[in-house]
């Protein structure tokens, strides 16, 4: 039987920053995390929450021995959200929501108001890689307030909150970040502003390991190499902080992945389209033709059942998939017919006339493996 793993959302990293908002006094309908909750209760001067992207637990298991400083720490296991990918899970932790609550489902996802496919972080034309001269799409239409400006202004800026993470993001706080070039400079960054004497929250998020593994895949040299340094200066950073508690999480895991299946290669199944599928390679929303859905489920699954669960819309929405709560009114937008989600190692795209092949992932996630959806609570606590 497959591996699959659905999110928990009890305990998965919604229920990080579930945990923090309730420390600071702000609301949340999310249960909090006992392991999280407790170190909490000792009220250190400096609360740090690190997200490095894509370190999920089977890369920690694979890739670093169980004595490294990370595996000693390894409080609990969290799931991601669904899809467990950057877009929707860094979305969460930004705003406190689930991605059924805010929207941001995925990498690239259909806007009716533009008329386009649109990579929803970055603004561009998911077809011609074109950038945007158009209002933000996600922040024009799928607005939210910022953990960093929540925690500041409840506390009436008596905790001073940053953000540190890599220059090139475009980041929509309001409040101080501090841009970085490379892990190094990441980890110093935290330590010097762990060295103030006022109250303050640091959200640092970093692109590794995910970057370095969409390239060279799980257990390359490569990745090891960035997970052993990632190890190595957190283990260094803990000798030099007082009254300083460090959360360390991810936003998903990653999985080694076949080279892409182009959907319109299939037209048994592209004949059945409204529209081309979109949101993520390993989690695809599909509009079908209503004469047709049958049809199209039965030769989805007769192709692809080994590698994708198919979910109707009402099964996706009553399984609470993509979180509970209130829908925004975009997700609705969002969500197809059929959604269909990767429990194999296989990795979908669709070719229009207008678009050109990019390059080919090693590894990538958003689908419901163990290796993408299960990620630690790591506790550093220097009191």
């Amino acid at each position: 039987m497959k591996n699959i793993i659905y999110p928990n959302y009890n305990c998965c990293i919604l229920n990080t920053i579930a945990t923090v908002m309730k420390y600071y006094g702000l609301p949340c309908e999310y249960k909090v995390l006992p392991e999280l909750e407790a170190a909490l209760a000792k009220k250190y001067k400096t609360i740090v929450l690190m997200v490095f992207d894509g370190m999920g637990i089977d890369a920690l298991e694979k890739n670093l021995k169980p004595t490294d400083f990370l595996n000693q720490h390894i409080k609990s296991e969290l799931t991601s959200v669904v899809p467990s990918t950057t877009t929707a899970a860094m979305t969460a932790y930004y705003a406190g929501k689930s991605p059924l609550e805010h929207g941001w489902l995925g990498w690239s996802l259909y806007f009716k108001e533009y008329g386009r496919y649109i990579d929803t972080f970055i603004n561009t034309d998911s077809h011609t890689g074109e950038k945007l001269e158009l209002p933000h799409a996600g922040h024009e239409l799928m607005p939210y307030a910022h953990i960093l400006d929540q925690i500041e202004q409840v506390t009436h800026h008596q905790t001073k909150a940053y953000m540190v993470e890599p220059a090139y993001i475009d980041y929509k706080g309001k409040n101080q970040k501090i841009g970085v070039e490379d892990a190094k400079g990441f980890f110093e960054e935290v330590e010097k502003l762990c060295q103030t004497n006022e109250e303050k929250f640091i959200f640092a998020y970093w692109t590794d390991p995910d970057k370095t593994m969409h390239g060279t895949g799980c257990y390359s040299e490569e990745t090891k190499q960035k997970l052993q340094e990632i190890n190595d200066l957190l283990a260094s950073l803990s000798k030099t902080l007082e009254d300083t508690l460090i959360i360390v999480s991810a936003d998903h895991g990653l999985i080694d992945v076949e080279n892409k299946t182009y959907l319109n290669e299939y037209p048994q199944l592209t004949d059945c389209f409204l529209m081309p599928p979109f949101i993520e390679g390993r989690l695809m929303s599909f509009f079908i033709r209503e004469d047709l859905r049958d049809t199209f489920k039965q030769r989805f699954n007769e192709l692809f059942s080994d590698d994708f669960i198919l979910l109707t819309r009402q099964e996706a929405l009553q399984k609470q998939l993509f979180g509970p709560g209130e829908p925004h009114k975009k997700t609705l937008d969002f969500i197809g017919d059929y959604i269909a989600c990767a429990t194999g190692r296989k990795l979908f795209d669709y070719m229009p006339l207008t678009k050109t092949k990019k390059f080919e992932f090693t590894a990538t996630h958003a689908g419901l493996t163990r290796e993408e959806m299960l990620v630690p609570l790591i506790l550093v606590e220097s009191k």
